[in-house]
């Protein structure tokens, strides 16, 4: 097998550089049932290999850089050098698990091996935490919860084992079949490029519709990637050194909030939050101030544009929505937001991007990287804030049930915060990736999550 990455995923690859790296992550805190887990989890994902061929996957380069990366089958997936333990004989206090994660968020995968890695530790209490990492290029956060529920976790504490055998691998291809191939390609690329050329030339409503769709397309992006109206408090150099931390509140909690306006999503709510406890931190960086609090803090929003059954790896187009980080008094905040979301909803600015980025990828990938770089510096947007329903039922790590369940993703260039929310089995998780000098309390934003959620809940 060979399959050549998208442009969308090639960009993403790309994005990896000396001190950023390419990975999201998941943090699995569960009751511990036996004394080798990773052994049991070793052959439990083994046993799914069949069901999950992407885990399988490795990562090869044409030589002279004549074609993008394209996925291999690994010849022979070796559990033992994808699961190990962290953190073994002296069990971590909870409090301790953050530092532990961070350190591991910071870690590149060896991109010799198929690109995830599951690290098990050990916990006071009789608990384990899993730290499962898979490289943004192999699947985005909707593919990569599908990827975990079919391989990683559970829906039942002692699972049927599965029928589907593990698949054969092909023989990696070696250098002159992969550089036959992208001549090829090329070729075929080429022949496609003049039948299409040819075809312009004599079909002048071809065009039209082109200078239409742009033309259509221009509202989008003045709303979505027009300069912010301030500098991103969180535009700063990144270093190698990361720093995490952890939340959970009820999702009840936010349900009902949402539930006492009309048409405020559970979303609406999450974001709501983020904009008070960046208040919050704001006021506690800047304690002078000059009386007029801080100014709106335009985010990112990553959108999901999976359909049923696809197995592409990466589908994700984005909103930009302005928090009203000045406003003091939260249930203004909470309807700004709404009325920011619900305008970008009605007018499908995500699909309308996505339908965009894809039409620059085919027309040059070189067009596609420059656009998408215009579109992600931190005169755009300063924080990119992403928001994936998991599971509603409990799951279970190794027959053990999972008690915490985070997502988190790497900072990007410019951008020294990332904030992941996660739903999960009645509970809501975020998951707070900063890096750590130029951030260093990353802390005080994720305490200032569920302050803002008191606060919130007592005006309502």
């Amino acid at each position: 097998m060979l399959q050549r990455l998208t442009p969308e995923d090639t960009r993403i690859l790309s994005l990896e550089s000396g001190v950023i790296v390419g990975h999201t992550c998941k943090v699995l805190v569960a009751e511990r049932t036996s004394e080798d887990v990773v052994a049991d989890l070793r052959q439990h994902v083994l046993d799914r290999l069949g069901l999950v061929p992407q885990l399988g996957f490795r990562l090869v380069s044409t030589p002279w850089h004549l074609a993008t990366p394209a996925w291999v089958d690994d010849p022979a997936v070796d559990p033992a050098a994808q699961i190990r333990w962290a953190r073994r004989g002296a069990p971590l206090a909870r409090a301790e698990l953050p530092e532990l994660v961070a350190e591991l968020m910071a870690t590149r995968l060896d991109r010799s091996l198929p690109l995830w890695q599951l690290d098990v530790a050990e916990l006071e209490d009789d608990l384990v935490a899993g730290i499962w990492r898979v490289h943004h290029a192999l699947a985005d956060g909707a593919a990569s919860l599908a990827l975990g529920e079919a391989a990683i976790w559970d829906d039942v504490e002692e699972p049927a084992a599965p029928t589907v055998p593990p698949p054969q691998p092909e023989p990696v291809p070696g250098a002159l079949e992969l550089v036959a191939t992208a001549i090829a390609e090329h070729a075929q690329a080429a022949a496609a490029g003049l039948g299409r050329a040819a075809g312009a030339l004599v079909t002048r409503a071809h065009w039209r519709e082109i200078a239409r769709e742009v033309a259509a397309a221009r509202p989008t992006l003045g709303r979505e990637l027009a300069r912010a109206g301030a500098d991103s408090p969180l535009d700063a150099t990144i270093g190698r050194r990361r720093r995490v931390a952890f939340v959970q509140i009820g999702l009840d909690e936010i349900r009902s909030t949402a539930h006492a306006f009309d048409g405020v999503t559970v979303n609406d709510v999450v974001l709501a939050l983020i904009a008070g406890s960046l208040r919050r931190w704001l006021e506690r960086r800047h304690a002078a101030g000059n009386g007029t609090g801080p100014a709106p803090m335009r985010i990112q929003v990553p959108v999901s544009l999976h359909t049923p059954g696809d197995r592409v790896a990466n589908r994700d187009s984005f909103l930009n929505v302005d928090l009203p980080v000045g406003e003091p008094d939260p249930v203004r905040r909470l309807l700004a937001v709404n009325e920011e979301t619900a305008d970008r909803k009605a007018r499908h600015d995500a699909e309308e991007l996505y339908a965009l980025f894809a039409d620059l990828a085919h027309l040059s990938r070189h067009l596609y990287r420059l656009a998408y770089e215009a579109a992600s510096g931190p005169q755009v947007f300063a924080l990119s804030v992403s928001n994936v329903r998991g599971p509603a039922e409990p799951r279970y790590l190794a027959g053990g049930r999972i008690l915490e369940f985070y997502s988190l993703a790497e900072v990007a260039p410019r951008h020294a915060l990332r904030l992941s929310a996660w739903s999960f089995s009645g509970r809501f998780s975020f998951g707070l990736c900063a890096d750590a000098d130029a951030v260093p309390d990353v802390e005080v934003i994720a305490s200032g999550l569920t302050e803002s959620l008191s606060e919130l809940r007592a005006v309502v």
